[in-house]
């Protein structure tokens, strides 16, 4: 996934107002604190919302949706 800068907050945005309109302002955020992990954002993003599905007592805040886990080789961890 290679998408411009542009292009990334826009499917971000799309992603938000399909699974939690509330968390769209979030996208803006996210496009720039993860410019270069793209894949890895949407993967993350996917399962936080998977995890909601059916279970209602989910929070889904700020905090678990920038929780993005760190790339592998970096020696973070």
């Amino acid at each position: 996934m290679n998408y411009t800068p542009e292009l990334y907050e826009q499917k971000l945005v799309e992603f938000f107002e399909r699974h939690d309109e509330s968390q769209k302002h979030l996208a803006p955020k996210i496009a720039t604190k993860f410019p270069k992990r793209q894949e890895e954002v949407f993967k993350h993003l996917t399962a936080v919302y998977a995890e909601k599905e059916g279970n209602l007592d989910a929070v889904i805040n700020e905090e678990s949706i920038m929780a993005v886990p760190p790339s592998p080789h970096t020696g973070v961890g």
